[in-house]
């Protein structure tokens, strides 16, 4: 741990967990929007500079790896979590394992986006050639494929076994288990063609504290064209969280 007499010299830490098949370039954008801070982007194993690694089997390992990850990277000031998509699961398990290590001290505030907690049973019971083909669609639908992308056999043999590995982590993933309680403020990012607010309230079955819920027009990665008003939300509330 860094001396408490270091950290208010420190810039707050702003971990942040992809989107399915993505890497942590995933925030560079909305990285450059946050230059008080530091924003920490893990690679999840298989993916990126991990990308000789194998891939996790469930989430238990992919949260457990990252967790181990965030103990070595996390500074000792303030810090925020941020999940997008299937990050926010992702964030969800790593604050679990947070809040049950007395060593460590709670983020000021969590940012969650494009992903309910509604367990996805619908990405189960394919053959791996109806999976792939699944995949694509969704992936295309998403808007997370540029148009001169959508035929090109080199981009989708890259990339095609990352999608499949966590769309395969997402659709197994029970949120019935999630065994989280915590007053921690929560902010919400949501678009309502995308993840309706009805269904993103749903976070506060987990979260207890002050929820806010901030829709954006566009399609699931509407951090594309809002990345800048995201940004400062981000910064006004993990000011807030720190003066709690």
């Amino acid at each position: 741990m860094v001396p408490l007499d270091v950290r208010p010299m420190m810039k707050p830490q702003l971990f942040c967990y992809t989107c399915a098949g993505g890497t942590g370039a995933f925030f560079d954008t909305i990285e450059k929007d946050l230059p008080e801070m530091q924003l920490v982007k893990p690679d999840y194993p298989g993916h990126g500079s991990r990308r000789k690694e194998p891939f996790c089997r469930n989430f238990t390992e992919l949260a457990d790896d990252l967790f181990a990850r965030f103990r070595k990277e996390y500074a000792g000031g303030p810090y925020a979590l941020f999940g997008y998509s299937m990050g926010s699961i992702t964030a969800a398990e790593i604050l679990r394992r947070i809040l049950a290590d007395e060593d460590l001290p709670n983020p000021a505030c969590v940012f969650l986006a494009a992903h309910e907690p509604h367990t996805k049973a619908e990405l189960t019971g394919y053959t791996p050639e109806e999976l792939d083909d699944w995949v694509k669609d969704r992936t295309v639908r998403f808007g997370g494929v540029p148009d001169r992308l959508l035929e090109n056999q080199s981009f989708w043999r890259i990339y095609l076994p990352l999608y499949r590995a966590d769309y395969t982590l997402i659709g197994t993933y029970d949120f019935k288990a999630l065994d989280l309680s915590t007053d921690i403020p929560l902010t919400v990012f949501y678009s309502e063609t995308d993840t309706p607010l009805k269904d993103m309230q749903m976070w506060t079955r987990y979260f207890t504290g002050p929820c806010e819920f901030i829709h954006y027009p566009g399609t699931h990665f509407f951090i594309q064209n809002h990345h800048t008003e995201m940004a400062k939300k981000i910064a006004v509330n993990i000011r807030a969280g720190k003066a709690l």
